[in-house]
């Protein structure tokens, strides 16, 4: 039962022996168990098949070694586990579990819970001497319990010793819910840390002293109420893939719950001879266990007709979703009379647990890989900073293609950026051969019309070329400037997708000013000459 993955519910039947008071009155016995074979009759033709069926002479320890040790040492692997004891009253289910702590309890008699405290510890000394042997760190443990009993629909903490015997008819503080995993916990309830066998035995023993118990017709000290005492275990471990010869250790942290559960008895309220508080009790065990075969029923279901489990129904329900379709490995372990007269419940007990046996739990272990997680994130930070420097030095491009073409363009864009540089070097030069020539030109030409004026001052004919040549610049430099104007207003259309400049690029007027200006000023000068 340690491997992962879909785990059917496994159901044990436990035959308790006649009493001595059954035996003086009479009492018949009704079942028979088929040799070496799972099976039980009941009656004459009544026959139901199980995973396990102990007779009236199996002791504590078969049916301890048998059902339970494997849940156990899976809770070591990270495996959840339960045991849930199911029955009429005084059918076994609290001698079986180990939870009524009667003041002389032999060796033999010792319950499922003793006999699993004990190889709790006794597995966590091994696991220590373990990874002593083989020169690893040793692993550490933390073990904690709670006790819980559900009485009336309400649900207290047996571990609160605080609380008065009249609490039980109140209101409870504690709720039940469920984590992002569809795990379920209990806020409200205190939970116990212990260090030893001795410790959570005695934590065990008190819990129970404080447990609702009753006299009914059918048993003087019937449970009145369901009871679930949890033990978690916690251990952080060098991980099993690696070898002491690494360089560095990887760890791992597991984690498990095992639930021990008394489930309170469930014979018709007819039988008990129960009234007032007693039959109220009664009432609402019956009400829970029919909640709870409800679920059962609807998890088992072959034909999947069943699309809603009803685990809300009741709160023994909800506290047990874990343990019925969950993540847990699940051990329902039946208890009845062999006695004819308590045929009826022993025929229920055995249809009810023969629905449970269809049950399949998802499981999965509880693993944390701390250390694992830390080398792959060291590993993923070491990768991403050599990309990094790659980027940076410009050894590498990103692997996305529309940055892989940008940057190729970028480049293309540098080269022919660098080229247009040298030709605006050499348009430059030819602008200025250029303006020179034509300032020639125009003095020359102005030259001329002066001489034909009459006039030949060689200063006045300077003055006109000095001017001409500064309005040659002047218009050379408009010309840029309407240039980048243009360029400039194109770039911000395109960058706010809209046009800034609706009409087409006009000249800069303070170079227009400043050329005009310029034409004023030669044209006095030259009238000044004149009249000299």
């Amino acid at each position: 039962m340690g491997s992962q993955g879909d785990c059917s519910v496994r159901v044990a039947l436990r035959i308790r022996p006649q009493s001595s008071k059954e035996q003086t009155e009479g009492c018949r016995i009704c079942t028979w168990v088929y040799a070496g074979e799972p099976q039980v009759l009941l009656g004459k033709d009544k026959a139901f098949t199980y995973d396990f069926v102990f007779d009236m002479d199996t002791d504590q320890i078969q049916v301890y070694e048998t059902c339970v040790r494997g849940l156990v040492e899976g809770c070591f692997q990270g495996y959840n586990a339960t045991v849930l004891a199911y029955g009429q009253t005084g059918a076994g289910k609290t001698h079986t579990m180990g939870s009524g702590f009667d003041l002389v309890v032999t060796e033999e008699e010792l319950g499922i819970i003793p006999r699993a405290v004990r190889q709790l510890f006794s597995t966590i000394q091994e696991h220590k001497a373990s990874a002593y042997e083989r020169g690893l760190p040793e692993p550490s443990f933390k073990v904690s319990a709670q006790f819980l009993e559900l009485y009336n629909e309400e649900i207290l903490d047996l571990f609160d010793v605080s609380r008065d015997p009249d609490s039980r008819y109140r209101k409870s503080n504690i709720r039940i819910h469920e984590d992002a995993s569809g795990g379920i916990y209990v806020s409200g309830a205190s939970i116990r840390s212990v260090s030893s066998e001795g410790e959570l035995l005695q934590l065990l023993k008190e819990g129970a002293l404080s447990r609702t118990t009753a006299s009914t017709q059918m048993n003087s000290q019937s449970s009145r109420s369901h009871a679930i005492f949890s033990v978690h275990l916690q251990q952080t471990r060098v991980s099993e893939t690696c070898s002491k010869d690494s360089s560095s250790l990887e760890y791992e942290t597991l984690t498990a719950k095992f639930h021990f559960v008394d489930l309170a008895g469930s014979e018709r309220l007819k039988r008990t001879g129960a009234t007032g508080e007693r039959a109220r009790e009664g009432i609402s065990i019956n009400c829970g266990l029919l909640a709870l075969g409800n679920v059962i029923s609807a998890l088992g279901d072959q034909s999947k007709k069943v699309l809603h489990v009803p685990y809300r129904d009741s709160k023994l329900t909800r506290l047990l979703q874990d343990s019925l379709g969950g993540n847990s490995q699940t051990m329902m372990i039946a208890c009845v009379s062999p006695s004819d007269r308590d045929f009826m419940e022993t025929l229920n007990t055995l249809k009810y647990a023969n629905r449970a046996r269809n049950i399949k739990n998802r499981v999965t272990a509880n693993q944390e890989q701390s250390g694992q997680q830390v080398q792959a994130l060291r590993a993923e930070l070491a990768r991403v900073k050599l990309e990094l420097q790659e980027y940076k030095t410009g050894h590498r491009v990103a692997g996305n293609d529309s940055l892989s073409d940008m940057c190729q363009e970028l480049s293309m864009l540098r080269s022919e950026n660098a080229s247009l540089r040298l030709r605006v070097t050499a348009l430059q030069e030819a602008i200025r051969a250029i303006n020179a020539r034509v300032t020639r030109m125009a003095g020359q030409e102005a030259a001329h019309l002066v001489q034909r004026a009459g006039d030949s001052n060689e200063e006045i004919q300077t003055l006109i070329q000095n001017y001409i040549h500064e309005i040659e610049e002047l218009r050379t430099r408009l010309v840029e400037s309407e240039a980048m104007n243009e360029s400039l207003r194109r770039s911000l259309s395109r960058s706010t997708a809209r046009s800034l400049v609706t009409g087409p690029a006009t000249p800069t007027p303070s170079l227009e000013k400043e050329a005009n200006e310029v034409v004023r000023r030669a044209k006095e000068e030259v009238q000044k000459k004149k009249k000299k």
